[in-house]
């Protein structure tokens, strides 16, 4: 998924981050599930990123070759950042196992 966020030039988020942490304070850490956040500011860059990424890739006429599931996953993640996005201040709290 990441790889896919990548292939876009989105560098801002990933889907990594969510595995990466514990639950946020004041709960007690524990090792599963993972934790993280897109903040409001990462948010805006990757849109930022995406924006650029899609007019290259409209001025180039190239396409990466990303399988199908990729690019509808990649598109749940554009809609969860441009939900959050549309609401100052808010950013996206993600969970893994």
């Amino acid at each position: 998924m990441d790889q896919g966020l990548k292939a876009l030039g989105i560098t801002s988020v990933s889907l990594e981050t969510f595995s990466n942490g514990g639950p946020p304070a004041p709960l007690p850490y524990t090792f599963t599930p993972g934790y993280g956040e897109w903040t409001p500011d990462h948010i805006a860059r990757a849109l930022e990123q995406f924006e650029a990424g899609k007019r290259a890739i409209d001025a180039s006429g190239q396409v990466p070759p990303l399988e199908p599931e990729v690019v509808e996953a990649v598109q749940e993640c554009l809609g969860w950042m441009r939900h959050a996005h549309a609401q100052p201040g808010h950013g996206v709290v993600g969970f893994r196992s």
